[in-house]
Formats: structure tokens, C-alpha cells, sequence
């Protein structure tokens, strides 16, 4: 008796549909900003030295030639900020799109409602996501105002 054959299936079409439409769009845009991946290029605080207890505004700004895929976000020690503080003390803002070139810049912030020396040790990281690639930058905050370490 001849052993059974194993069976192969097909990829689901679902599996195929994005590769296929990041394709199709690349494949439309021109310019330098189309094939290349997606880059931070700004990672800036509201405050030079932020204090504890005060409201802390940091701003992640990325370009993207395919802004229709792209996901900006940030994370907390690796996980999501929503996720690390459900209580809302640290949250991101909406992605904001502003064309630019061939591409897209686009920004996110996250807030703090107070920072805390929790926040101070936590690590913070902005990331930029498309089918093109990757790329990330972690927060490094300044020293403490003086007198509030």
C-alpha cells in the first residue's frame, strides 16, 4: 500500500492581497521617496529639561513613500503605550500627514499628563512600520531640572 500524498493547499488570497496592492502602489509612485523605506527624522520634547508633575508633549515625525501603509506608533518598554498605562497618564496623539516630495511626513505625539520618575526610566520608543521596512528611535530624556531627580 502506497503511502498517503500529503496535501497541499493553496496560499489563502488573503495572504497574497497585500503583497500585491504594496506592489501596484510602488509600483504607481515616482520620485526619490517611492522605494525607499520610512525614516524618522525628528524626535523632539515640548520642554529642553521637563520637570516632574509637568505635562510633557514628545513629538515623532518619520517620512514615508507609501503613507497608505505606513503605521507610525510608540511603545513602552516593548509594549504598546495604551497597553503599559490603561489609565491614559501616557498617550499617543493622532497621526498627522502633511505631503511632502513623493512621500508623505507624517507625526505622532505622546503625551504626559504628569511625568513621573516612572516615565524617566521607562523606555520610550517611536516606530515607523511599512512594507518598505522599518526603523525606530528610542526617547533619551534629558536630565531633571535641578532639585527634582
Amino acid at each position: 500500500m502506497a503511502a498517503p500524498r500529503p496535501v497541499r493547499t493553496p496560499c489563502p488570497p488573503s495572504r497574497l492581497l497585500l503583497p500585491l496592492l504594496c506592489c501596484a502602489l510602488a509600483s504607481r509612485r515616482t520620485g526619490a521617496m517611492a522605494l525607499q523605506p520610512p525614516s524618522i527624522t525628528v524626535l523632539r520634547t515640548s520642554a529642553e529639561s521637563p520637570r516632574l508633575g509637568d505635562s510633557v508633549t514628545v513629538s515623532c515625525e518619520a517620512t514615508s513613500g507609501l503613507p497608505e501603509l505606513t503605521l507610525l506608533y510608540w511603545l513602552g518598554n516593548g509594549s504598546f503605550v495604551e497597553k503599559l498605562h490603561p489609565d491614559g497618564a501616557v498617550r499617543e496623539g493622532t497621526v498627522l500627514e502633511e505631503p511632502r516630495g513623493a512621500g508623505v511626513a507624517l507625526r505622532r505625539d505622546l503625551h504626559f499628563s504628569s511625568l513621573d520618575a516612572c516615565h524617566l526610566r521607562t523606555n520610550f520608543t517611536c516606530v515607523v512600520l511599512s512594507p518598505l521596512g522599518v526603523d525606530t528611535r528610542e526617547l533619551r530624556w534629558p536630565p531633571p531640572a535641578p532639585g527634582l531627580g
